[in-house]
């Protein structure tokens, strides 16, 4: 399932900073925060806060599971498999329960 595209659609699918891929998560990871014109990868977020990216996905991924309008986005990667960058990022932390 990696690289299916299952982003929100006419949201920001590349990070204003960087420019490296956004996912599904990252792209709900940034409507929590309130970015909706812009949006940007965890190693952005995190810089621009002064937190580390894995903070950043873990304090997210808190709220996330309490708000049903989040998490059925959040949900729709099922597994790890459909993480498009498991390389790049914190796949275990983005899909433990």
């Amino acid at each position: 399932m990696s690289g299916k595209d299952l982003s929100i659609e006419q949201a920001p699918q590349h990070c204003a900073k960087c420019g490296k891929a956004i996912c599904l998560r990252k792209q709900v990871i940034n409507m929590v925060l309130g970015n909706t014109d812009e949006m940007f990868c965890l190693n952005c977020l995190g810089a621009s806060e002064g937190n580390e990216p894995r903070d950043v996905l873990l304090t997210a991924k808190d709220y996330v599971k309490r708000r049903e309008c989040f998490d059925k986005e959040w949900k729709k990667y099922a597994d790890k498999s459909y993480c498009p960058d498991p390389e790049g990022c914190f796949i275990r932390d983005c899909f433990a329960e």
